[in-house]
């Protein structure tokens, strides 16, 4: 007998997952390192319907927010978008019915009910977790029941990924620790690093700042910091990707905003990575989460960082970094002393060094040989 090895799967995602402006890139790295290591992978794109989606704001989603203005209940949490979406995940299974697995980069939909075939999922976190730690309420009548049918499909599944350890625990506790497992986190990037970039940094004193607008607050703060800044530390420049100079009022000068940056475009590739081969220092300070993708991809380009010290960063890197500072305040002047802390520090070579080497091992091809070896102890053998 020998072991049996996944040679295809079908991945279900929320977007075409062959386009890198799709969730942060995260379902093109997923699928695409899955086919370097010789996986035939068959992409099925469940997102919602934009007809469908326009008139449920147009009804029901009046209803909803007469009952509660802050919901989060969606069309994309709302029953018809869930039947509509499981008869299509249905019609997927028949039309590959030589898959070894179905994979789902979501935890809101799986093929419980539909196949044997084994199921996984992965994502960041749950809709539960959303709504306790980023909105910090309990659910809404509506909400509860977008999250009674995402725990059905998270239960019925065979192998949950989730990206952040802290999120993993909570979901073992919810669901059991047979199912759940923390591998790491992954980074997004589609150059490799090199250390000669690192005199660079340290000469050009651009400060970085990634994240659209649920980060607002952290780059109001920042502006203000580097408004106080600027005088005394020369040469200083400011780059904002994620929001448009709309966004804010008069700036100083120094500040060039972006607004988002689609990798998918060569030229906005292109001034992407140069920004983070060129930033002197990392920062979000935004509260509860400092935009952790773009932390990371920051770090793995030896970008020093600064972020809030929110619970994830903390579970992922602990309480002491060696690449940066924690800035437990999201304001102007907590902010620019630990800019001055970082940019003048006689370590600054080393936090540099230190910001790759804490991420280095976050490659999407060790993520995913860890998933397949997942997946596989549990296999059964076969015969020759």
């Amino acid at each position: 007998m020998k072991q049996k090895h996944i040679k295809e799967v079908t991945v279900f995602t929320d977007g075409d997952s062959t386009q890198l402006n799709v969730w942060s890139n995260v379902p093109y790295f997923f699928t695409e390192t899955l086919i370097s290591k010789g996986i035939k992978v068959n992409r099925v794109d469940i997102s919602a319907s934009q007809r469908l989606e326009n008139l449920y704001y147009k009804t029901f989603h009046f209803l909803a927010r007469l009952i509660n203005r802050a919901t989060t209940y969606d069309y994309v949490r709302c029953y018809t978008h869930y039947w509509l979406t499981r008869k299509r995940i249905k019609k997927a299974l028949a039309r590959f019915p030589d898959s070894d697995v179905d994979i789902f980069l979501t935890f809101s939909f799986s093929s419980v009910g539909f196949t044997h075939r084994p199921i996984v999922q992965f994502c960041d976190w749950t809709y539960a977790h959303y709504l306790s730690y980023f909105a910090g309420r309990k659910p809404d009548f509506f909400e509860k029941q977008a999250i009674k049918r995402e725990d059905r499909q998270i239960l019925g599944s065979d192998w949950v990924f989730p990206l952040f350890p802290s999120v993993a625990e909570l979901m073992k506790k919810r669901y059991g620790s047979d199912k759940i497992f923390y591998l790491g986190n992954v980074i997004n990037s589609l150059y490799d690093v090199s250390d000669d970039d690192i005199q660079a940094k340290r000469t050009a004193k651009n400060i970085l700042f990634v994240g659209g607008e649920k980060y607002i607050d952290g780059a109001i703060s920042l502006i203000e910091a580097y408004r106080n800044l600027k005088p005394s530390c020369l040469p200083l420049s400011l780059h904002i990707v994620g929001l448009e100079k709309t966004a804010f009022g008069t700036l100083p000068d120094g500040i060039s905003c972006y607004g988002y940056l689609d990798k998918a475009k060569d030229n906005e590739r292109t001034l992407y990575y140069k920004l983070l081969r060129e930033a002197s220092v990392f920062v979000n300070t935004t509260p509860k989460w400092g935009a952790f993708s773009a932390s990371i991809e920051a770090m793995y380009f030896h970008t020093p960082v600064i972020v809030s010290p929110y619970s994830e960063f903390l579970s992922t890197f602990g309480k002491d970094i060696g690449f940066g500072a924690y800035c437990s305040e999201n304001t102007a002047e907590a902010i620019a002393t630990s800019i001055q802390g970082v940019l003048q520090s006689n370590s600054y070579t080393e936090y540099c060094y230190a910001s790759n080497d804490a991420v280095k091992e976050f490659t999407w091809s060790a993520y995913i040989d860890k998933v397949i070896a997942k997946i596989e102890s549990r296999f059964p053998t076969q015969y020759d």
